[in-house]
């Protein structure tokens, strides 16, 4: 695909993709890919792709009053998600701000997606919230698309979806460094250790707020645990998906209005698409 682009100055080409829908008259779809062929033969080789500082100052400043405002709302509501030591998950963010409708066509992460899943995506955005001075807090060694099965099915359709998190606040030493092992999920083993032990080639890392990663969903990834002298840590999770596999989550605290019915019933195809819409 990079050797058909065009690739202009300011890390960028294109790419267009013809769709084998003949209903349709094979529809054309061009996306200008907001990265380089290096970085994207990295983050297929690696599985993941860091972009320091890519979100404006600005919506972290907005981003970050939403969701303080959000789980003010819901850290007692009956149906608030938690895990032992990991904080609270806000699910349905698109339901729940319209603030975070700015990321669904938001192109450094959104085109990146395109190439490396194919032009029909479908988005979804959620975060997680840690407390501050909260210690021991981590998660162990984990994957996202748990459906893997040994041995393989002639048919199987092997899971790939990119993950990204946005950073809100600084993660240092104290609030626990993201682990990753480069290429990681590229392995089918059913043999992920269920800890938070070292593992060969693993890679550390620390964010300040702005700074965005974007993963392999089957990239094997932990959080090493807090200190007391933690600082509060908010993430926006956001991922892409074919938009012809269905990935509703029904879990956490339901949005008391659904504000993306508006944007569904506005009947413009690419957000209708993005918000889990497609159909054949």
């Amino acid at each position: 695909m990079v050797a058909n682009g065009k690739t202009p100055a300011g890390g960028s080409f294109e790419v267009e993709y013809r769709i084998n829908d003949r209903n349709n008259g094979y529809p054309v779809r061009p996306v200008r890919v907001e990265a380089t062929p290096d970085e994207l033969a990295g983050f297929q080789k690696d599985g993941y792709l860091l972009r320091r500082g890519l979100i404006p100052q600005e919506w972290i400043t907005e981003f970050g009053a939403a969701l303080d405002r959000i789980a003010a709302e819901e850290i007692d509501h009956p149906s608030a998600e938690r895990l032992p030591n990991n904080g609270l998950y806000i699910r349905s963010l698109l339901d729940k701000d319209e603030v975070f409708h700015r990321l669904i066509r938001y192109q450094p992460t959104l085109s990146v997606a395109r190439y490396m899943l194919g032009p029909q995506v479908a988005f979804g955005v959620e975060a997680r919230m840690a407390l501050e001075g909260v210690a021991n807090a981590g998660v162990n060694w984990h994957i996202h698309l748990r459906v893997v099965p040994d041995p393989m099915p002639p048919y199987f359709v092997y899971p790939h979806q990119v993950h990204g998190l946005i950073y809100l606040d600084r993660v240092g030493v104290d609030e626990g460094a993201l682990c990753v092992v480069p290429g990681s999920h590229q392995e089918s083993t059913l043999a992920l250790p269920n800890d938070s032990s070292e593992q060969p080639g693993q890679q550390s890392l620390h964010f300040e707020p702005g700074d965005c990663i974007l993963m392999h969903g089957n990239l094997w990834h932990r959080t090493e645990p807090t200190a007391e002298t933690a600082g509060r840590r908010r993430l926006i999770l956001f991922g892409y998906s074919p938009s012809w596999l269905k990935t509703e989550v029904a879990r956490g605290v339901p949005a008391s209005s659904a504000l993306t019915d508006g944007l569904r019933a506005s009947g413009d195809p690419e957000i209708v698409e993005l918000l889990d819409g497609f159909h054949w």
